[in-house]
């Protein structure tokens, strides 16, 4: 019976150390601003944090996720910010970020993710057919 209790008090320390050690995100926004999206995001916690990565999914990447912007980590309780320029669609759709973390170790984790509902202007639907000539 002690070698069972013993066991079981050794594998929850073990599963601690593992959660005190995660990432903890505080926050995770996405927001329009004139024709972009601002990402902003804050950790409670980055131990054995290497880097964090953005990544955004719209119909015009095949519907998969493509990395847009790579962050060091500048410590808990501090705000990242990215201001994502190149979103120039042509039509109203959804667009999905993600945060996923890398850990020093090399293993990755999904952080948060959020979808926004894109509905261009008249300045952006031209702006996108400029792009879209070259």
């Amino acid at each position: 019976m002690r070698l069972i209790l013993s066991t079981i008090i050794c594998l929850f320390a073990v599963a601690m150390v593992g959660f005190v050690n995660d990432p903890l995100l505080d926050y995770f926004r996405v927001e329009e601003s004139n024709s972009d999206f601002v990402i902003t995001w804050e950790t409670v916690r980055e131990d054995g944090v290497k880097s964090f990565e953005l990544h955004r999914k719209t119909p015009h990447s095949n519907d998969e996720f493509v990395l847009i912007n790579e962050a060091t980590p500048i410590g808990p309780a501090r705000q990242y910010v990215f201001r994502d320029t190149q979103v120039f669609k042509s039509g109203s759709e959804l667009i999905d970020y993600r945060l996923q973390v890398v850990l020093a170790d090399g293993s990755r984790q999904i952080m948060a993710s959020r979808t926004v509902n894109y509905t261009p202007t008249a300045i952006r639907r031209t702006w996108g057919s400029i792009k879209a000539m070259f």
